[in-house]
């Protein structure tokens, strides 16, 4: 080892092993066969986050560069950006429900893990949407008509009317909402149409009054943690991926709706 070379003397020893090996048509196979399509969308750093160590030393109007920018419309405050949606399959192995220290970090309960063939790639910061509604953990609570009101009348990009407030997810139907008064409303007097708005249409709370609803929607998870990688000698057996719910994983204070968010789900993609 005095010349910098490293030695390849040693071997796997005398046991030949069982002879066995990784049947990758088979893995496909149960892929294929026993997995949900997802969409799978790339996920990267949005230009608002300037990292470029040197671009500290740039001032424009007497602000360093590198300085993160407030409000981004471009990721709408959650620092990423999604590009090249497309359907891929993969095995949702489970839902956890307990906390669990990995290797990455912390497994919450409602973390998914998805598997996911050879042929796919997901990398850390991906978006991943089921296309099978499911609620929406404990509900989100929303104050009516914040959208439309206060300072966020002077936004040209809130795309909100005043019957309408901002979802976490693409809702498909009510489980329960009710008010901070105890006032209980059902469908009718409000409605889901698979985007991200809950529109009003009859009775609803009073403008600026917090109410709480639970709702089935299309989820979105973040892959937060670096997907685990599986090999075998030399080869790639596919990742292990730990998912989170978007809201859990990026909590995102920006009022602007993405492009979209208005639209109903099954409108953008096919097979829901």
């Amino acid at each position: 080892m005095g010349n910098g070379k490293i030695t390849t003397s040693g071997q796997r020893g005398q046991n030949v092993g069982l002879g066995i090996d990784w049947s990758f048509s088979n893995q496909r196979g149960l892929i294929n066969d026993r997995g949900e399509d997802v969409i799978h969308e790339t996920g990267l750093r949005c230009t608002c986050n300037l990292e470029d160590t040197h671009a500290g030393q740039i001032e424009q109007t007497h602000v360093p560069r590198r300085r993160t920018i407030i409000g981004c419309e471009n990721c709408t405050g959650d620092g990423y950006i999604y590009r090249n949606p497309r359907k891929i399959v993969g095995i949702v192995t489970g839902i956890r429900e307990s906390v669990n220290r990995q290797e990455g970090g912390w497994e919450q309960p409602g973390d998914c893990v998805l598997s996911v063939h050879p042929d796919y790639q997901v990398a850390e910061g991906d978006r991943i949407t089921f296309l099978w509604s499911q609620p929406v953990g404990e509900g989100q609570v929303i104050l009516r008509g914040a959208g439309t009101m206060s300072d966020n009348l002077t936004r040209s990009n809130i795309n909100l009317e005043l019957n309408e407030d901002r979802l976490w997810y693409n809702a498909v139907s009510s489980i329960w909402c009710e008010d901070e008064d105890g006032v209980i409303y059902t469908e009718g007097s409000f409605e889901l149409d698979g985007s991200k708005i809950i529109r009003w249409l009859g009775d609803s709370p009073a403008r600026g009054k917090r109410y709480t609803i639970k709702y089935d929607a299309y989820l979105e998870w973040v892959a937060w943690d670096p997907p685990a990688i599986r090999r075998d000698r030399l080869r790639d057996l596919g990742q292990r991926v730990v998912l989170r719910k978007a809201h859990v994983a990026l909590v995102n204070d920006n009022p602007t709706l993405r492009t979209g968010d208005n639209v109903p789900f099954c409108a953008r993609i096919t097979g829901c």
